[in-house]
């Protein structure tokens, strides 16, 4: 009879062991699917970033230049610099207009 009931004991006692693990690895999983849903969002907005920098292409507004200095210039990337430096611009002015976010300047 005992060992009936030590049998059954130690089947509950795995069972409950399989249960928390299920339960850790259901919150484990919860927790990436709420973190690629945030990247996901978090890549859309950077491609929308980069579909509206495209447009800044230096070297199709310096028609004055020579054709080699243009080209150099394209090969040298002013226009991803260019771009970042706007960017960097344009962050900086976002976060001087929250309140209590003047971080030394």
């Amino acid at each position: 009879m005992l060992d009936w009931f030590a049998q059954r004991w130690n089947e509950f006692i795995d069972f409950m062991w399989r249960l928390v693990l299920s339960i850790f690895d259901m919150l484990k999983d919860f927790f990436i699917w709420i973190m690629d849903g945030l990247m996901t969002i978090a890549v859309a907005m950077l491609d929308t970033v980069g579909s509206i920098m495209s447009g800044l292409d230096i070297a199709q507004y310096m028609a004055f230049l020579p054709p080699e200095t243009t080209s150099m210039l394209s090969q040298v990337g002013l226009s991803q610099a260019m771009g970042m430096i706007v960017t960097c611009i344009s962050v900086r002015f976002i976060l001087q207009t929250i309140p209590f976010v003047r971080w030394g300047s």
